[in-house]
């Protein structure tokens, strides 16, 4: 449990602080040095959770490995903006770029889909409620942050993308059954 939480830990500092500047190597997004340590430490946690028989350990880990991992893919995006995007690693241009706020708003309708799809598959609503509120936050976040750069083909790329992935969430996933539905003699 140690070493989880540290890798955990360090994941996060590093996803938060760290530009990942592959130099002399050229910058590819994912298969970059960072990128991979940050799977590697995910899926090492991922393994040794599923090893762990402790009951008790088991919700409190998953949601430290979802919350890390969605930190990290985060700031896997933010790498590749600012190495492929020329946008500044730094807390003022990061957050005031239009392509930034528009590629969080697409990877987070993405992450909410793949959530969504998921839950519905395996009839988890609490999985699929997370996705759901990630994608209100999406919407929350595209009239509030993304309707600041109007005109922009960034706004517009943003607002047209995950107008469409909402209505793939709507057609394949929708809520799942509050409980799995015994199944049917045939008497």
């Amino acid at each position: 449990p140690g070493l989880a939480l540290f890798a955990l830990g360090w994941l996060v500092f590093v996803s938060a602080f760290t530009a990942g500047d592959p130099a002399p190597i050229p910058y590819l997004p994912l298969l970059n040095p960072l990128d991979l340590a940050s799977l590697l430490a995910l899926a090492a946690v991922l393994r040794w959770h599923l090893a762990d028989q402790r009951a008790s350990w088991q919700r409190p880990v998953r949601f430290a490995l979802g919350a890390a991992g969605f930190i990290a893919l985060n700031a896997a995006a933010l790498r590749a903006v600012h190495f492929l995007g020329g946008v500044p690693w730094t807390v003022d241009a990061l957050p005031e770029s239009l392509v930034v706020q528009a590629v969080l708003s697409l990877l987070w309708t993405m992450t909410a889909m793949a959530l969504m799809v998921f839950a519905h598959r395996r009839t988890t609503r609490g999985l699929w409620t997370v996705g759901a509120v990630l994608l209100a936050a999406v919407v929350v976040k595209l009239f509030f942050v993304d309707l600041s750069g109007q005109g922009t083909i960034a706004r517009i790329v943003s607002f047209v993308g995950v107008g469409v992935l909402i209505l793939l969430i709507g057609y394949l996933a929708p809520v799942p059954p509050s409980a799995p539905q015994p199944a049917r003699s045939a008497a």
